[in-house]
């Protein structure tokens, strides 16, 4: 709720500071003091447009400062999210100033006029002034139906309902939007399957082949190399296993005269061994040597065709096969999900039938409850001084041809909320027929409506803090009386801050302000003072009794003062 509110250098106030309390805030002060100053300084706060001419004769800027303690849950985390931490409290700030350099602070951030008027929204509604009204608004009129029939836990089922609806439906339609894309790739997806599968690639084939051709290219030249190397070691007339061996007897009769000899024959005749088994590699890869054409041929086109695949899927060997496998999964998971979407549709069918039953059945009983609204409201206002108002509760459908399954049917949108679209309509004078609430009500009927509304929804909302503007425009006596009770019945739920002219509302308050103003010096000053019980006292004489307050007058303010404490 708000805490504070500090303004400087604001049209005719040049520094006030007021500090407001739980329950019922009243200001009160002669027409013309300024309270209509404070209270478009309070809707700065609130994101209200405005212009330098607010700024105080002499000065440069205009300021406004409100404290807010403590805050909604949803917009302290809100506030968490945008890096403006609430810590269970927001501090607002506006400043104006003639060079245009206007800037609007949010815990001390600066922060857009958008956000500014966002976080003001879930502050403070200000009923009185058209631009604050959140019951123009047809969208929260059905809310206010919802509380007034108690509602709440059928709408949290329908939006249970709802988001289940709509989660299965996203799920169907992204199944069968894949297994439609899919299905148009399919053609192309198998058809680089078969190519790549056709090719049968395998790792390292293409080092291999390379090898191989340049042994092709060269194969002539290779046989020519072995063979002679063959005539060396064993063909030749004087070939060296055969000079070898020969070497290898005489030596071998020496060691008969010196067996210090031995061990050169042995490893003589090791040699002659290993020349004999190379002279054999060599004969065995000569016999094996490849002149054929035909093979080069073969390993030059299976090269080229892993080349044509290298550089159509731009990637080497390995990835192709890796693709080779995705491709295979890829058209695999076609026929999965092909067979998971009958199940999807069942969910999907028993959420939808779920949540449109559900829907229908609310919207009946909401039609059953905007009767008793009906009465109930025109009762109240009638209590606050419009006798003869006409209230009615109006459920719109949308025109034909607008459906579009599975959310709207019928001339009707589901919603989390159902498929109720809700507005109040009305009419402050009778035999006029109802119009929309937002396009005839004047400030303080509209006033006095909310007031009206919110003494039959009794329910803690997410804004904390109600301002009342005009509610006292065109009562007195025993009407006054009774907007004053309402108000301080409304203020047990809500912080009500109210500008009135009557002292049986401003009897009724928890906190009074009184707002004067003063001439000093050839200026104009506005100060705010909050007041004590006896002060209070005084005020409500001062507003019983005009400009002469007697004895009796006074003992009276004191009298009603006291009895509403």
């Amino acid at each position: 709720m708000l805490r504070e509110l500090r303004i400087k250098h604001f049209a005719v106030i040049d520094e006030v500071a007021l500090d407001f309390e739980a329950g019922l805030n009243v200001l009160t002060g002669e027409t013309g003091a300024g309270k209509t100053i404070i209270l478009n300084a309070l809707a700065l706060i609130l994101g209200s447009k405005v212009s330098a001419d607010v700024i105080r004769q002499g000065e440069d800027e205009a300021a406004v400062e409100a404290l807010f303690s403590p805050v909604p849950q949803d917009l302290e985390l809100k506030l968490q999210e945008m890096g403006l931490g609430a810590n269970d409290e927001v501090v607002i700030k506006r400043i104006i100033s003639r060079s245009g350099r206007n800037r609007a602070y949010v815990n001390g951030s600066v922060c857009p006029l958008s956000v500014l008027a966002d976080v003001g929204a879930q502050l403070v509604h200000i009923y009185g002034q058209h631009e604050h009204h959140t019951l123009l608004k047809s969208e929260t009129h059905l809310s206010l139906l919802t509380a007034f029939g108690n509602l709440e836990e059928k709408t949290a089922e329908m939006r249970t309902k709802y988001h289940a609806f709509q989660q299965v439906w996203d799920l169907l339609k992204q199944a069968k939007e894949t297994v439609e894309r899919k299905k148009r790739e399919e053609e192309a997806l198998r058809s680089q399957l078969e190519e790549i599968k056709s090719a049968a690639l395998c790792a390292g084939e293409e080092e291999e082949l390379k090898a191989k051709k340049e042994i092709l290219l060269h194969a002539e030249r290779l046989v020519q190399g072995c063979k002679e190397g063959e005539d060396l070691l064993y063909e030749a007339e004087d070939a060296l296993v055969s000079r070898l061996g020969r070497y290898v007897l005489r030596l071998r009769e020496l060691t008969n005269i010196d067996e210090r000899l031995k061990p050169a024959v042995d490893f003589l005749e090791s040699a002659q061994a290993q020349l004999e088994e190379g002279a054999a590699v060599l004969r065995h890869y000569t016999d094996r040597a490849e002149f054929d054409p035909g093979a080069l041929e073969k390993t030059d086109d299976r090269l080229a065709e892993i080349n044509r695949l290298k550089r159509k899927y731009n990637a080497p060997v390995e990835d192709i096969l890796r693709l080779q496998q995705e491709l295979e999964k890829s058209l695999a998971s076609l026929h999965r999900e092909e067979e998971e979407i009958p199940g999807l549709e069942r969910a999907f069918e028993e959420a939808r039938k779920s949540a449109w039953e559900l829907a229908e059945a609310l919207s009946v009983e909401r039609l059953g409850v905007a009767k008793q609204f009906k009465k109930e409201a025109e009762k109240e206002v009638k209590s606050l001084g419009m006798p003869g108002t006409g209230f009615e509760v109006r459920f719109h459908v949308l025109e034909e041809g607008h459906d579009d399954p599975p959310f709207v049917l019928g001339g009707k949108r589901m919603t989390e909320q159902g498929v109720d679209q809700v507005e109040l309509y009305f009419s402050p004078n009778p035999g006029e027929p109802v119009k929309p609430l937002a396009k005839i009500a004047s400030g303080g009927e509209l006033s006095r409506v909310m007031l009206a509304i919110k003494s039959l929804v009794l329910t803690k909302g997410d804004v904390p803090t109600l301002l009342f503007d005009e509610v006292d425009a065109g009562i007195g006596g025993a009407v006054a009386e009774i907007v004053g009770k309402k108000l301080r019945t409304v203020a047990e739920s809500f912080q009500v801050i109210c500008v009135t002219h009557l002292p049986q509302i401003a009897a009724l308050a928890t906190s009074h302000c009184v707002v004067r103003k003063e001439v000093t010096r050839g200026r104009t000053f506005t100060f705010v003072k909050k007041l004590s019980e006896r002060e209070r006292v005084g005020e409500v004489a001062r507003m019983l009794g005009g400009i002469k307050v007697t004895e009796k007058t006074k003992r009276y303010a004191e009298e009603i003062v006291k009895r509403n404490d």
